[in-house]
């Protein structure tokens, strides 16, 4: 199809095949691409990790709409469309497939960040597949700010965009009924957890990622054991795959071979679910002295398993902490998991995701995207896992109250920042500026605020020469700490 014109007014535009839009102050053009081939890269920067988790969660692209705008005189008497986040939008309507099908669509700019969008009514509640839309539509409003550089320090003006600018639209749809879920209603995220991401203790070494036996418990009682435990939507080998082979090998040598690692559910589970059935996987007559390394969510799990054995089913005698390595952990929790910011914690995870080398992102990317779909079908529901991670919230006081034994803490922390390439040119755009919104400008790795790595109940916990913090400069975001040489030299120190 050829470029449709867009002058800046309001009036919807036909785009064709019962898609409009309509974009007051956006002057420039737009064209429906049709649905991508799988594996292509265009605009979209979608790698084929991403490919295959769509394919994986049953998702569909059914067409691509790419915008090339510019700013333009906003039309007067009109009052701006406003999306769900209240920002100023521009509206798409797409065909109402009916209840049997879910829809969602994602946005990506021209730095490869990436959005997601749910139907919406008039008051910006969400819609689901079940609500016929009016006119025989669905209605999503997208935040209509383009992306800027990171440098640019122009300030958002009623009816300009930043710069110059392109937008991709996929329109994406789901089956409502899943064949791994069912219907997608409240718990599904805890079926597709159950199904694929059950708790499992299993070894970590090169080669084996078999379960524990109760022979290898007695194993890793032998002598001081190394236990890793990943953080939201991961696994161990997601979230550590990037740790160099060498530097692996030099603590499998170290430990006897005694590196294991804890899977576990970490949307629908609430911390305490995994604390209590990591102790009651112990045989009763195993004690273990333990290092542990963890990242993110992992690392409130890990503060629990540290001081709050006794609180859930597990011995504190039995079960030691020696050292405690936390990585971008939210001990003081994030906003990004309250209710309202928990989309734009998707969002970031999604667009980090997917400029990562592939070691176990697909598998990531898959969890995400089944959050996504239930979203959009029965809204923030079953997510008690992310619950855990919002600040105040009675598990972080009840873990800041612990008294851990005899327990070493480092830790590494980031400050991120757009680099302009690489990993941060993803963010060169409006989505940075928002994510800084949400944390009032403080520093950040894009998900957890940086003074709480370090810090919790009142005080610094980790000392200046325990505690390893990459610059803004670096452009290390909170899914890329164990990519970086710099960490794989601290923990060789750390756990030496």
């Amino acid at each position: 199809m050829s470029d449709i014109p867009l002058n800046g007014g309001s009036a919807p535009v036909n785009l064709g095949g019962g898609y409009t839009l309509r974009a007051p102050g956006l002057k420039g053009s737009v064209r429906v691409l049709g649905a991508k081939a799988p594996g292509s890269r265009g605009p979209e920067q979608a790698t084929l990790a991403f490919d295959s988790a769509l394919a994986a969660t049953d998702i569909e692209e059914v067409t691509a709409i790419e915008l090339k705008v510019a700013a333009a005189p906003f039309p007067a008497a009109v009052a701006p469309v406003r999306g769900p986040s209240g920002a100023e939008a521009f509206e798409l309507q797409v065909p109402d497939l009916g209840p049997e099908y879910g829809q969602v669509i994602l946005s990506i700019d021209e730095g490869g960040a990436l959005q997601w969008h749910f139907p919406v009514d008039e008051e910006n509640r969400l819609q689901p597949p079940a609500t016929r839309g009016a006119g025989g539509g669905k209605t999503f409003r997208i935040p209509r700010a383009v992306g800027a550089p990171a440098d640019t320090d122009a300030k958002a003006e009623r009816g300009l965009v930043s710069v110059l600018g392109r937008k991709l639209l996929k329109v994406l749809i789901y089956p409502v009924t899943d064949r791994l879920l069912g219907p997608l209603a409240d718990f599904a995220v805890g079926k597709w957890e159950a199904a694929k991401r059950p708790h499992r203790v299993r070894h970590f070494l090169p080669g084996n990622d078999a379960p524990l036996s109760d022979a290898d418990w007695r194993t890793l009682a032998a002598g001081p054991a190394l236990l890793f435990v990943h953080g939201t939507f991961s696994t161990a080998r997601a979230a550590f795959g990037d740790l160099p082979p060498a530097t692996l090998a030099t603590l499998a040598t170290r430990y006897g071979g005694r590196l294991f690692a804890f899977d576990h559910p970490s949307v629908s589970q609430h911390p305490r679910d995994n604390l209590r059935w990591f102790f009651s996987q112990m045989p009763a007559d195993v004690s273990l002295n333990v290092d542990i390394v963890c990242h993110s969510r992992g690392g409130l799990v890990s503060r629990g398993l540290a001081g709050c054995a006794a609180s859930h089913g597990g011995d504190p005698r039995r079960f030691r902490v020696r050292r405690l390595v936390l990585a971008g952990v939210p001990n003081q929790g994030t906003p990004l998991a309250n209710p309202d910011h928990m989309v734009d914690f998707i969002d970031r995870m999604t667009s980090a995701l997917n400029q990562l080398p592939e070691n176990g992102v697909t598998d990531v990317l898959e969890g995400i995207l089944t959050v996504v779909k239930v979203i959009g079908h029965a809204g923030l529901v079953g997510l008690d896992g992310l619950a855990s991670m919002r600040p105040g919230n009675d598990f972080l006081a009840e873990i800041d109250g612990s008294t851990a034994p005899a327990c070493a803490l480092f830790g590494l922390g980031a400050d991120f920042a757009p680099t302009g390439s690489g990993l941060g040119a993803a963010f060169c755009s409006a989505a940075d500026s928002l994510v800084d919104r949400i944390f009032d400008r403080a520093s950040n790795d894009l998900v957890v605020p940086g003074a709480g790595m370090r810090a919790w109940h009142g005080a610094q916990r980790i000392s200046d020469d325990c505690y390893l913090e990459f610059p803004a400069s670096r452009g290390v975001m909170h899914t890329s700490y164990f990519l970086q040489p710099e960490t794989s030299d601290r923990l060789l120190q750390w756990l030496a």
